[in-house]
């Protein structure tokens, strides 16, 4: 049961009226309007120190332990006018928009324009803009892929919080310093290194200095407060913002302080989410081991834990209002990791890992993405536990294979003992802790659209535009091959426009939009004095996310059997199908959608379609390196955007209409799945998981009266174990029924706190729109294994 505090602040969270917050647009703006020619490196390192020097702070009064707001209120958010170029083509609909809607208060609206002017053409989304050519804009237009991140930071940093516990701030000044000290300017590398560490320094002391700020203000609460129990409280809290993040930690609290300080000073340095939270249970564990056996309670413990996810839980990263609609519910994707091997190769459950999953069966959050790590040897009751927190609401955690995920990072060059210390960071794509530049949004790549374009020698039969090269007329197709051959001929030439995009604006983030909080404590920076975007990393690479397999696979089925095969009708008759959405045939379009094997039934006959597909993309995307050198990985992850980029698809021969979502993630097609989930984790292992090294994504959707008691439990681990066994590196689920999720629907307001797994993260259902709410609903209901 969770204390009244955190029930009260619990509340806070959820039914406070977002509001926008202008500190940091003031702030910025004030900064840079004075005339400078320092180094813009140090300049963002000073208008980053500037920001914190004069940000409203706040400590709520009614018992929060931890200190730290990402605004100047409860559920206030700032805005980000030096990055994000839509803000001045969006801002007027920020307090309308469908989803993501935040208020303004009064006259803040008209100041917010004024800022937004004296932005316009200077972003940092205006220099990425200005890196697309005729072509890729089209592209993006017609939804051949997105832009990505071309309004934020390069995102996924992975800070070491496992050495960063262990040592504090001063700790990496200090070697920052030694540096510096030791160092010779002779040359412009030399002079890219001491700017480097400069920076940094600029920026931990700030953060530093802002938790003072903190301590002062509970310093200042604490004289005047009258409560006993409250003013102890408060006097911790300063002690706490004194040590931290300064210097190490010494209790539990003041180590989740340390996280807190960091992990939100990088979300307010520029804009941008993914920023992983890493092995929670093994780097809080020390902390957790001296406390506990000094008598310390669980509550004591979950207490804090709960505290700590409803601070990242009042989190926002506000985007285009497009995107708040592919992407609703304002997903972070900061995941905590549980579970899992150690280094050493041995079972990583601890009590800690127990506790945790347990504080998550008093109070589930939409964020942090809790994920859990499975392997061998886990430890029965951890797994067993995790997966009945997953069943009985707010579908945390998700499950992954270690064993895959560690197969994934070997082959990206990691040592065994790297790869074993593994976390999240984007959707679901695995990277070593504290030791990679990664980024997992350069944009999405739809491969059904290229796969429409194909099917008309390279005309985009929505706009009729004709993009890609002429590959063939489809009617004179005489084989499933010709199909397949024209595709891979369109792919690829799409492909290179992609990622010419997608490098250009990687490289754009070196010269305009430097991440230092990341580059302070990722390994290697500080060694090199070089910012991550300058290679500071040993490691880098990139994950380009694709749309939409099962509807490429079940389109290859369709035309195989129907066409090729049975001669139902031919390729000519079947294009005049697509062309006109099957208006006045639906007979045919039935025969292909009842005619034809579905993906995600253990049929190999459609199954192999899919192995072909995940290993030509593999390999198409393995020809290119990002604008760092290294590696693009493959990503089968749509999040929402199966649904707005279907939007600009016409019919395909699997029988989808025109307009219609497409298939999300690696899911078999809504509805087509009905041979149980079972079939589903088999049909998924003919993509051979271990060759895209950033993961397939499967949600799978379970009837509550399937799985309750303890066998349902035994159901589904079943299921995960089957999938695990064939190297399946994912699996998320949702346990709700259809009548609940329609209930919902009509009664928002008794339904507030129903979390469904939309793709790589979770949202509350009511905060849905409509349309995301129907596509969660359609999506197959398992009642068996």
């Amino acid at each position: 049961m969770m204390s009244e505090r955190i029930a009260a602040m619990s509340d806070k969270v959820r039914n406070t009226q977002p509001t926008i917050c202008l500190d940091r647009a003031r702030l910025m703006t004030e900064f840079y309007s004075q005339p400078s020619m320092e180094n813009y490196i140090l300049r963002r390192a000073q208008a980053f120190q500037y920001f914190l020097e004069n940000k409203k702070i706040f400590i709520d009064p009614d018992g929060e332990q931890l200190a730290g707001h990402l605004g100047s209120r409860w559920q206030a958010v700032p805005l980000h006018p030096d990055v994000t170029a839509w803000l001045y083509d969006d801002l007027e609909t920020l307090d309308t928009r469908p989803s993501d809607r935040l208020e303004f208060l009064p006259g803040e609206k008209d100041e917010l324009r004024k800022i937004a002017k004296i932005w316009k053409g200077h972003a940092f989304g205006d220099f990425a803009r200005a890196q697309t050519e005729d072509l890729t804009r089209k592209m993006i237009d017609v939804g051949i892929c997105t832009h990505g991140i071309s309004n934020q930071s390069t995102m996924n940093h992975s800070p070491n919080y496992e050495d960063l516990v262990k040592h504090g701030y001063r700790y990496y000044i200090d070697q920052c310093k030694e540096k510096l000290a030791a160092h010779n300017v002779d040359d412009v590398y030399d002079m890219e290194q001491r700017i480097a560490w400069q920076a940094m320094i600029i920026t931990m002391e700030a953060i530093i200095s802002f938790a003072h700020r903190y301590a002062d203000m509970a310093e200042n609460m604490a004289a005047q407060c009258l409560d006993e129990t409250r003013k102890a409280e408060l006097l911790t809290m300063a002690e706490n913002c004194r040590v931290v993040p300064e210097f190490a930690p010494k209790t539990f609290l003041q180590a989740n302080q340390l996280v807190w300080f960091n992990h939100l000073s990088q979300v307010l340095e520029v804009a941008g989410g993914d920023h992983t939270l890493g092995r929670y249970d093994q780097y809080m564990y020390p902390f957790y081991e001296k406390e506990a056996a000094k008598g310390a309670s669980e509550e004591y413990f979950k207490d804090i834990i709960l505290e700590f996810k409803l601070k990242i839980c009042e989190l926002w990263n506000i985007r285009t209002e497009k995107e708040s609609i592919a992407d609703p519910g304002c997903p972070l994707w900061m995941h905590i990791m549980l579970g899992g091997v150690l280094p050493n190769g041995k079972d990583g459950c601890n009590e800690l890992t127990r506790v945790f999953l347990r504080s998550m069966k008093d109070l589930q959050t939409d964020e942090p993405c809790i994920s859990f790590r499975w392997h061998p040897n886990i430890d029965e009751e951890t797994f067993r536990l995790a997966i009945d927190v997953a069943r009985e609401g707010g579908s945390h955690p998700a499950f992954y294979n270690d064993t895959t995920a560690i197969t994934y990072l070997l082959g990206l060059g990691f040592t065994l003992k790297e790869a074993r210390n593994w976390g999240i960071c984007g959707c679901i794509e695995p990277h070593v802790l504290g030791k990679t530049d990664f980024q997992s949004n350069p944009g999405y790549f739809n491969p059904i659209k290229i796969f429409e374009i194909a099917l008309h020698n390279g005309c985009d039969p929505v706009t009729k535009t004709q993009l890609g090269p002429v590959t063939g007329d489809p009617r004179e197709f005489t084989c499933i091959e010709d199909v397949m051959d024209a595709y891979a001929e369109q792919h690829n030439f799409f492909l290179r426009e992609f990622v010419t995009l997608c490098n250009r604006t990687l490289a754009a983030h070196a010269y305009a939009l430097p991440t230092l909080i990341g580059s302070c404590f990722s390994v290697g920076c500080i060694e090199k004095g070089k910012l991550l975007q300058q290679k500071g990393s040993n490691h880098h690479y990139s994950a380009i996310a694709i749309s939409g397999i099962a509807n490429i696979v079940d389109s290859l089925a369709a035309i195989d059997e129907c066409v090729f095969k049975k001669h139902y009708l031919t390729m000519g008759e079947l294009i005049d199908l697509l062309d006109t959405n099957f208006e006045g045939r639906e007979d045919l379009r039935q025969l292909l959608i009842n005619k034809a094997p579905k993906f995600g039934n253990n049929i190999e006959e459609v199954d192999k379609y899919a192995g072909w597909l995940i290993g030509f993309i593999d390999d198409s995307f393995q020809q290119y390196h990002d604008a760092h050198g290294g590696p693009y990985t493959t990503l089968v992850a749509t999040q929402a955007y199966n649904i707005e980029l279907g939007k600009l698809i016409g019919a395909t021969p699997d029988g989808r209409l025109a307009g219609e979502a497409l298939a999300d993630n690696a899911s078999p097609s809504l509805g087509c799945d009905v041979n149980g989930p079972t079939a589903v984790v088999n049909s998924l292992s003919a993509c051979d998981e271990l060759v895209p090294q950033s993961g397939l994504l499967l949600n799978q959707r379970f009837d509550p009266a399937i799985v309750a008691g303890e066998k349902g439990i035994d159901i589904i681990e079943t299921v995960f174990r089957a999938h695990f066994a064939q190297n399946g590196y994912h699996i998320q689920i949702n346990v709700v029924d259809d009548e609940t999720l329609r209930a919902a629907q009509k009664d928002p307001d008794n339904y507030r706190h129903i979390l469904v797994r939309v793709a790589g993260y979770s949202a509350y259902f009511v905060d849905l729109s409509a349309e995301i709410q129907d596509n969660i609903i359609e999506r197959t209901v398992q009642r068996s294994v």
